[in-house]
């Protein structure tokens, strides 16, 4: 019985961690401002989750690394991470260094981090060709 429960856990998303860990992300870096937690708030929104309330239960104790989260979750996490860090439109080294440090405490692989870096990439690029295609008003 505990193996069948392992693999549900493995698969499992845990919104609210997964929210407490962006949001935790987020006060490591002393350059994020508004955008970064509007994100995060989107986020929160879109999953049903009361922002307010995660963002004042995510005190400065919460660790990362003592948050054991199934892979799909973490995944989710460092996704936004790099969406998050790349927001200026620069996804700087030591904002690398850190979505690594945070791969290692959610026990994530660098090899799946740069995968992660490479398919925000191409989702901006995906997003950038939608808004210039609803903006072409050369057709109406």
């Amino acid at each position: 019985m505990q193996d069948a429960n392992q693999g549900k856990r493995s698969t499992d998303f845990d919104r609210e961690t997964y929210l407490k860990i962006l949001v935790t992300i987020a006060r490591a870096d002393k350059d994020n401002g508004p955008a970064e937690y509007a994100y995060i708030r989107k986020q929160a929104i879109e999953m049903g989750v009361d922002y307010e309330l995660v963002l004042r239960d995510t005190d400065n104790q919460f660790e990362v690394e003592a948050q054991k989260v199934s892979r799909l979750t973490a995944l989710r996490v460092l996704k936004d991470a790099i969406m998050i860090a790349s927001m200026d439109g620069n996804f700087s080294l030591p904002e690398k260094q850190k979505v690594y440090t945070y791969a290692e405490k959610l026990d994530v692989p660098r090899i799946d981090v740069d995968k992660l870096e490479v398919l925000v990439g191409e989702m901006r690029a995906l997003e950038n060709r939608w808004n210039d295609l609803v903006a072409d008003h050369s057709h109406e």
